[in-house]
């Protein structure tokens, strides 16, 4: 469903939509992937789920779940990109997902190809209930239900069988992954509502010695990397309505940990073959404050955030080996590219908005701006120097079609 609304065109899918597509698998990332105007994979491949909007890069994304930042939404991932084969998100969660291409909100910082949000459900008030999913790669579970008379729950875990898979048709190759999604709901008071959120998965590949040992699998043993890997998301929203809107404050944390080796053999590793090596984690602590009202038809949208990031990198990698001459005597000394790096910086921005409907509602128009800076020593201290104004706005030409226009500047660290 394609809908016009502040600020300009989006379009947004129910859970309904994301489980009847074909060939989705029940794959959030992959179903985004068939909307109009989104490409992905690497060269328009299938086997991975990178969002590409209009030939931008997949890091390019964001991506927001009940209010809460997720950096990563998909298994094996690219660390820095939201990309990977396949997604984590349990569609059986989701109630709503929202693909904004172009002029974002202001209140999302650090985009500059597309937002996407996802809206999660609330477990029933009733009665504890579930359901069991069994396919060709995986089993998941999920229950929802109450906890108490004002707090409900889902929960959902997933198993991947895909390493029996592979070998039962002899690759080389192990695959495994898990992953875990959790929400509880808390109502305090008619106006006020409390959640926790939680999501993670952990990535594990790995090879083994097929029983027939052809040259093409024997390849791919040593071409690619040992890969483990591990990330969640935490968070809690506190959303209160007041008399003209609501005002909401996030506190979350992410941590991804992407650890991966390779070596000469793979199937017989030793530090003394040893091509590559990545031992790297990021984590963010983030505080997100905003705030909507509306009075006399003007919609006033204002926030803050600020974030602590903690990122530590180790990297060492074999580019070339050392050339011999046909006495074995060295020539040129092996090629190696080593770094270890420590980095922990503040980001901070704020943000401001004006909407309003015009000429009967037929012209939508929206205005507004965010300031982001950061005190890393090579970047920009000062958030005026990243001011990021945008403007849009959408005019009914008929009931069935409409002009959007936006022009805006942003930034991305």
């Amino acid at each position: 469903v394609q809908t016009c609304a502040l600020p300009i065109c989006v379009q947004r899918m129910t859970t309904e939509e994301i489980k009847r597509n074909p060939g989705g698998n029940f794959d959030i990332s992959k179903v985004i992937q068939s909307l109009p105007g989104v490409g992905g994979g690497v060269g328009g491949g299938g086997f991975r789920n990178d969002i590409i909007i209009r030939g931008g890069a997949p890091s390019e994304n964001v991506y927001y779940l009940d209010g809460i930042e997720l950096p990563v939404i998909n298994h094996f991932g690219t660390q820095g990109s939201g990309g990977g084969p396949q997604g984590i998100l349990n569609a059986n969660f989701i109630e709503e997902v929202k693909v904004n291409t172009s002029a974002f909100d202001a209140r999302y910082d650090n985009t500059l190809s597309s937002v996407l949000q996802f809206k999660q459900k609330s477990g029933n008030n009733y009665k504890t209930q579930g359901n069991v999913i069994l396919s060709a790669t995986e089993l998941a579970v999920t229950l929802d239900g109450p906890l108490s008379k004002k707090t409900t729950y889902l929960a959902s875990v997933r198993r991947s069988y895909l390493q029996l898979l592979f070998q039962a048709i002899d690759l080389p190759i192990r695959p495994n992954y898990w992953d875990y999604q959790f929400k509880s709901t808390t109502r305090i008071n008619d106006k006020t509502t409390l959640s926790f959120l939680g999501i993670g998965a952990i990535d594990e590949f790995k090879f083994a010695a097929p029983k027939e040992a052809s040259p093409e699998k024997l390849y791919v043993i040593n071409s690619s990397p040992l890969i483990n890997q591990w990330n969640y998301t935490v968070g809690m929203s506190l959303r209160k309505l007041t008399a003209n809107g609501y005002w909401n404050l996030a506190l979350s944390r992410n941590t991804l940990n992407n650890n991966a080796n390779k070596y000469e053999d793979n199937d017989n590793p030793s530090e003394a073959t040893r091509t590559l090596l990545t031992d790297s984690r990021e984590t963010e602590n983030k505080l997100r404050f905003d705030a909507s009202s509306t009075k006399n038809n003007w919609k006033l949208s204002y926030g803050a955030s600020m974030q602590y990031v903690d990122f530590n990198n180790k990297f060492f990698n074999v580019y070339r080996k050392a050339l011999t001459d046909a006495n074995g005597n060295i020539t040129q000394p092996a090629v190696v590219i080593s770094s270890n790096q420590n980095i922990d910086f503040l980001k901070y921005g704020a943000f401001v908005q004006l909407s309003k409907k015009i000429f009967n509602e037929r012209m939508a128009m929206s205005a507004g701006t965010r300031i982001d800076g950061n005190s890393l020593s090579n970047s920009e201290q000062n958030p005026f120097k990243q001011f990021s104004p945008r403007l849009s706005f959408s005019y009914a030409l008929t009931q069935k079609t409409n002009l959007n226009a936006s022009i805006g500047n942003y930034f991305k660290l």
